[in-house]
């Protein structure tokens, strides 16, 4: 399964102008924060996974490192969930974006 970094590779909008992809992706991806999992995943990303590895880079003496990949980390995770629930609703946003 390929890991797309930026929706401008994503194959679902390929075929569209890019002002138009442009437009679609922010539909989509505005409707992706509608989702319960967006949210939970938000949640879990930064009230647990950043604290820990934040404290776990303290034990070892680096809280500014600690924080900084704890935030990476929380981030990254955050984002691909985001991106997954996001082009679930390409399909729909473009079709919509056809019959008008």
């Amino acid at each position: 399964m390929p890991i797309h970094w930026s929706y401008k590779s994503l194959p679902e909008l390929s075929a569209l102008p890019a002002a138009e992809r442009k437009d679609a992706w922010k539909k989509a991806n505005w409707q992706a924060y509608e989702h319960w999992q967006t949210w939970l995943v938000l949640l879990i990303a930064y009230i647990l996974v950043a604290p820990v590895i934040s404290w776990l880079g303290s034990k070892f003496g680096h809280d500014l490192i600690g924080t900084m990949t704890g935030i990476l980390i929380a981030s990254a995770i955050n984002e691909r969930i985001l991106f997954r629930i996001a082009r679930s609703y390409l399909k729909k946003t473009i079709t919509r974006a056809d019959k008008d």
